[in-house]
């Protein structure tokens, strides 16, 4: 794997990660789900921003 496609794994996998730790620290803090789900959805969002941006330059490379 390129430097590009470990960057779109490791935001998958810290967007999975939030989820599950903001369902695991319910019992601390109330609000932690949702604090998990609100991180989740910013990785994602930032995984298919980084993409896109990466297509842009794929095509304009070709």
């Amino acid at each position: 794997m390129n430097k590009n496609e470990d960057t779109n794994v490791f935001l998958l996998m810290l967007s999975v990660i939030s989820i599950c730790g903001g369902l695991l620290l319910t019992n601390v803090f109330i609000y932690s789900p949702i604090i998990g789900w609100l991180v989740a959805i910013f990785c994602l969002i930032t995984n298919f921003i980084y993409k896109e941006e990466q297509l842009k330059y794929k095509k304009r490379e070709d």
